[in-house]
């Protein structure tokens, strides 16, 4: 059979518009089914023709679908276009592990594949391929779908594959690596792990990566297999980013990993980059130098807030301002780039304190932020528990693309929680970030000369198209409230205050900012 992969688009908000990963979902499943003849068609990438897709529906014979939550407007979209041309389609991705029914019973939608897809999908082509009856389909875990009366029928969940090293390599010839571009560089992904060992209360990771009967599961990929990947990718892309939720959850397995790129000399050739918490940097600061020296020049933090009481409430308690803003020294000392992410609006902060949050991004100086509204996916407790405090202003899976809001909280609505988010982007970007990116970046004796080679990219990818976003999005410097910039201005006017004392945390000395009153102090509420 035919089958065509298709990531359907996303909406172009927030820093959408600007990070382009390629969808190693749709070509690890591809990867499943060989013997079959495999096409992919990425909306984020490819340019789009409607009578050339339209006849690129009508050679396949099944459509295959991933949608994360605010891509599945467009996903049915595509699934009526590939009914209309006679083709059998399935989705899977975390929307339709999210909210199966809601997807299943779309008249275009035939067949959905819930959580771990690879198996599953396996199953479902060879079903399909056979002609076999209805029973056989009934026996296949972990799919749903529609009966001749038009019912949507749940099977059972697909208990998740234990060893990761049993999935084939994902289907990377049928990528075009040039296209894929984060943050000013070309980027290839890989999966050294599934699931979170931790329970942010707001994260949908521990419900994608789960089995039914366990509240988290986290699985591992061996080193072997990890540097077959790295190995099997392309090296002519600029980055090889570990796409996990943490590639730092386990300190030995990682400290394994970067090792064995040293001995290998991978990082004179490749740089790599990841997502990981504060905390786990924090109480192994020796883990920053390993990954410095094994290639890693971009790291995701997740920041959140810096108001302790909302870390705890998200089930962050083990990690504090203070500790962010070490580990964030650390990281940038050795030429490490972050990429962080701050919520705004969580439930308990005011404006006062969201743009607290605002003040002390700020402060990282950091390459890139993202700022978030708080978003309760559908599927996820912390969604059950808004919607039972009548939280929820927006069923439109449109808004779910943590850009625009889809809920109020007590001390926020949906409109000042939009407000508050142009707020932050308009005082990030539009307030110096330009002229701080070129001393940083274009320096070529500088820490993060590693940039060099990126510079037109990033220039053309992130300044141009990202600025020209947040400028057709009506977000101008005007947005920032009398508050915050007086806030900016005493930050600014701190950094010249500040001393350092030795405090004993453990085992260990920290260097503890002293700051010096100020005719306004800052007042943060913890």
């Amino acid at each position: 059979m035919k089958i065509l992969y298709v990531n359907p688009a996303r909406l172009s908000s927030g820093l959408d518009a600007i990070i382009k990963g390629p969808p190693l979902n749709l070509i690890s499943i591809a990867a499943m089914v060989p013997e079959h003849d495999a096409k992919l068609f990425d909306f984020k990438v490819h340019k789009y023709n409607e009578k050339k897709f339209r006849s690129l529906l009508n050679q396949s014979d099944i459509v295959a679908l991933t949608s994360m939550t605010p891509q599945i407007s467009h996903a049915f979209e595509v699934a009526q276009m590939a009914k209309e041309q006679g083709c059998t389609t399935i989705i899977g991705g975390y929307q339709p592990t999210l909210a199966p029914e809601f997807v299943a019973k779309h008249p275009a939608i035939d067949y959905t594949v819930r959580n771990e897809g690879e198996h599953t999908f396996r199953e479902l082509v060879e079903y399909l391929d056979g002609n076999i009856d209805e029973k056989v389909l009934r026996n296949i875990d972990g799919i749903s779908f529609k009966n001749k009366e038009g019912q949507v029928l749940h099977n059972k969940d697909r208990k998740l594959e234990p060893n990761l090293d049993n999935f084939p390599m994902p289907r990377r010839d049928l990528l075009d690596d040039k296209k894929y571009i984060y943050l000013g560089a070309r980027v290839a992904q890989l999966e050294t792990s599934r699931g979170c060992p931790h329970n942010c209360k707001f994260c949908c990771i521990i419900k994608m990566w789960r089995n039914s009967d366990s509240r988290v599961t986290y699985r591992t990929k061996s080193t072997k297999r990890i540097m077959q990947e790295i190995y099997d990718i392309d090296w002519k892309n600029d980055f090889i980013f570990f796409c996990e939720d943490n590639f730092t959850i386990k300190i030995k397995r990682t400290k394994e990993i970067l090792e064995t790129m040293i001995r290998s000399g991978i990082p004179n050739k490749m740089l790599f980059s990841c997502q990981s918490r504060a905390d786990s940097l924090y109480r192994n600061p020796w883990l920053i130098d390993l990954m410095h020296k094994a290639g890693m020049r971009q790291v995701f933090l997740g920041i959140e807030s810096v108001h302790q009481q909302s870390l705890d409430a998200m089930n962050k308690q083990n990690t504090t301002p203070d500790m962010v803003r070490k580990v964030v020294s650390l990281l940038q000392d050795r030429g490490i780039s972050i990429f962080g992410g701050v919520i705004i609006g969580y439930p308990g902060e005011t404006k006062t304190m969201v743009r607290q949050n605002i003040q002390f991004a700020k402060s990282l100086n950091l390459t890139c932020i993202q700022f978030t509204p708080i978003t309760a996916f559908p599927g996820t407790d912390f969604y059950n528990e808004m919607s039972e405090k009548n939280m929820i202003t927006s069923n439109d899976y449109r808004h779910y693309d943590l850009f625009h809001p889809m809920m109020r909280t007590e001390q926020l609505t949906n409109n000042e929680m939009f407000q508050l988010v142009g707020e932050a982007y308009s005082a990030y970007y539009l307030n110096g970030w330009l002229k701080f990116m070129a001393k940083r970046y274009i320096n070529p004796f500088g820490k993060f000369n590693w940039m060099m080679r990126n510079i037109p990219r990033f220039a053309k990818t992130v300044i141009v198209s990202g600025l020209d976003m947040l400028h057709s999005m009506g977000m101008t410097s005007s947005m920032i409230s009398d508050e915050l910039r007086e806030y900016m201005v005493q930050g600014e006017a701190n950094k010249s205050l500040i001393t350092s004392r030795p405090r004993i945390v453990g085992k260990e000395k920290e260097l503890v900012p002293i700051v010096k009153k100020t005719t306004k102090p800052v007042k943060v509420t913890n």
